[in-house]
C-alpha cells in the first residue's frame, strides 16, 4: 500500500466519524471514535506513542503523538480550535523527530471535516 493510499484510507474513517458523531465534542471522544473506525478498517496503528527530542545525544523533551498510523503518518486531531501555524510547525517538529514525512492535523469542530497535510 502506498502512502497516498494510506492517506485515503485515513481520510476516509475520519470523515466517517465525523459524519456520525457530528459537531460539539471533545478532541477525547473523536480520538476515541477515530481509534474505533480505523479498528473496523483494520488499518494498523499505535495510540499515544511517546516519542523523545534529542539534541546532540541528550533527550531535549518527550512528547505524546496521538496516533502513529502503520509507522508511517502522524495523525493529530483537534476540535474547534481552527488549525494554525503553531500546529503545522508541532507538526514539522514531530515529522523531525520520528523522521517520517507526512502528518495530518484534523479538526473535527468544522461543519465540514478540515484537514492539513503537513510534510517534513
Amino acid at each position: 500500500m502506498t502512502i497516498k493510499e494510506l492517506q485515503d484510507q485515513i481520510v476516509e474513517a475520519a470523515l466517517e466519524v465525523h459524519k456520525n458523531m457530528g459537531l460539539g465534542f471533545p478532541e477525547s471522544a473523536y480520538t476515541q471514535a477515530l481509534a474505533y473506525e480505523l479498528d473496523l478498517r483494520k488499518i494498523e496503528y499505535e495510540r499515544k506513542k511517546n516519542i523523545k527530542l534529542s539534541y546532540k545525544g541528550s533527550v531535549a523533551g518527550e512528547y505524546t503523538l496521538e496516533f502513529v498510523v502503520k509507522n508511517s503518518i502522524i495523525v493529530m486531531l483537534k476540535s474547534g480550535e481552527s488549525i494554525n501555524d503553531t500546529d503545522e510547525s508541532k507538526m514539522r517538529g514531530f515529522l523531525k523527530a520520528t523522521k517520517l514525512n507526512l502528518g495530518m492535523i484534523m479538526d473535527f469542530g468544522k461543519e465540514v471535516l478540515e484537514i492539513k497535510n503537513v510534510t517534513r
